[in-house]
This record gives C-alpha cells, structure tokens and sequence, in this order.
C-alpha cells in the first residue's frame, strides 16, 4: 500500500452550521480556555492545551486581537460526533462556529503520513527516526499532528480580526508562517516536529502523483484537490510550511507581522495583478513566491 503524506491542516468549511453541543466529552478545568476532551485523553487535552494557549499569548501580543475557540481532543467514536463529517479521524481542523479539533490518539491516518525510512535518502531517514521514533521504536507523527494545532488557531486569529481571505494559498501559508515563527522564537526544541517532517514530505513525494502543483492551480481547484485528491493537498501543504520557513529565515518574526498587517489592511478582494504586487513589498514573500516552481 503506498504511503500517503498528507496533512491537512485545514479544511474550508463555508456555508454550514453546527450545534454546539458536547455531550459525552469532559471539560478541562483551572483554565480559561475551552478545552473539551474524550474519555481517557485528559493527559492529551492537557498537553495540546498548553501548547495552543502559549501560541495563543504569543499572538495576542504580536496583533492585539482575541479569538474565540474550543478546543475538542477526541477519540475515533467522539469524532464521529463532533468533528466535521467529511474529516477523517486524524485530520486537525478549524469550523466556522468556533471548534479546533484534533485527535487524542495515533491512528492509521497519521501513520499512513510516515514516508518509509528504508526508501529515503540516508540523511533524510536518520532525521526522521532521529526525530519521530517512539518507545516502541517506529516512527510515530504524533507530536508533529499536535503542533498542527497551532495551525489551526492561526485560522481562529484571522477570523477575529476579520482578515479578508485574499486567496486560499495565502491564507493556508500565513498560518503555517504563525505557527514557525512561534515555535523558532518560543519553542525552538519543538520546530523539528513540524519541519522534518514537512522538509522529506516535499523531497521524497513521488512526482508522477502530483496532479497539480502551481499555486495557480491551487486556487482554481481548491475544492476538487481537498476532496479528491488529498495527498496532492498534503504536498501544498507541506511546500506553504517549508515556504513559511524561507520566510522566516529571511526576515524572523518581523516578517510575520508585516505579512499579517499586510493583508489585514485590504477591505476588498484584490486582482491577482494587484495582490502581486502587494506580496511583493516584502522581499521574503516576494522571493519564496519567486521559487515556488524551481
């Protein structure tokens, strides 16, 4: 069965609406956060709980704006209630009503995600095991899924602040810039969990897959690429994080503040002629934007 590097980390779910009601999950208490988890995940909601509400702090400081979320850590039969339907287990996601969802447990989706380390370059497959072996000795993605988190309260940030969504690559790529430049300058012992991971990603997907690959083509098939084609949504995906990395390499958290301020201040939909040259005001972007094809 061929592997599938696929991390979704967000699905655009527009026109719906949820009740927002959490029976059968427990609430975690002594935070002001709203954190809901499954039986027997308290030690996960905990643990990704802290971590989101560190980023959370972070943010806040970095754009003067709140969100508003709750955070569900579910097993496999809570999903099926309260995450989105069409999400598979495993899939972190944000929802228009206000839910951050993610999963309490390893599962096939994110094992499934692991590109195997004996058909890998030698360098490559020692970060990996290197990085994501566990006690029982596989690789295990787990903590890179956690952080994926911090993703998704990137979308729960642009919809505080009321962020126009220019086009659907940018505003996937700003959250993975939000969620590298908190951990590079807050929790840098932790930015391996999500760079490795997305670094062998892009290098090692088998091209003959790949449907689509130009951001153009990403705006004009957003939907038809999430839906039907999801390991060439995985492959976007991890090419906006390693782009997000160039970003901040280039400019540090200065970058992610201009970026954001950036699209903040544009009210209405813009031209690509005008959102090009809009993007290009920042070098980095401007440059990352450049490379994308070479």
């Amino acid at each position: 069965m061929k592997s599938k590097i696929i991390i979704v980390l967000f699905l655009v779910l527009t026109n719906l609406t949820f009740a927002q009601t959490y029976d059968g999950l427990q609430k975690l208490g002594n935070i002001s956060q709203n954190v809901y988890f499954s039986e027997n995940a308290k030690e996960r909601a905990v643990k990704i709980s802290t971590d989101v509400a560190k980023a959370e702090t972070y943010f806040q400081k970095q754009f003067n704006v709140k969100p508003s979320y709750t955070l569900l850590v579910l097993s496999p039969t809570d999903w099926k209630k309260h995450a989105h339907p069409q999400a598979i287990y495993g899939i972190p996601h944000y929802l228009p009503d206000g839910r951050l969802v993610v999963a309490s447990e390893n599962n096939d989706f994110w094992k499934r995600n692991a590109a195997p380390v004996d058909k890998l370059p030698q360098e490559l497959a020692e970060k990996m095991k290197a990085t994501y072996t566990d006690k029982n000795g596989e690789i295990n993605l787990t903590n890179a899924f956690d952080l994926l988190a911090i993703h998704e309260l990137g979308h729960a940030f642009q919809s505080a602040a009321k962020m126009l969504g220019q086009r659907n690559w940018l505003n996937e790529l700003l959250c993975n810039i939000l969620l590298h430049t908190y951990l590079a300058d807050n929790d840098p012992k932790q930015l391996p969990y999500i760079t490795v991971f997305t670094k062998t990603a892009v290098s090692s997907f088998p091209t003959q897959r790949l449907k689509f690959t130009k951001l153009e083509d990403f705006e004009a098939n957003y939907n038809e690429i999430a839906k039907n084609f999801p390991d060439n949504y995985g492959w976007y995906q991890c090419r906006f994080h390693v782009m997000a990395a160039d970003i901040y390499d280039a400019g540090g958290a200065s970058s992610m503040k201009k970026i954001w301020s950036m699209l903040l201040s544009q009210k209405q939909k813009l031209s690509d002629e005008e959102l090009l040259k809009l993007l290009n005001t920042d070098a980095a972007l401007q440059k990352a934007i450049t490379n994308w094809n070479q």
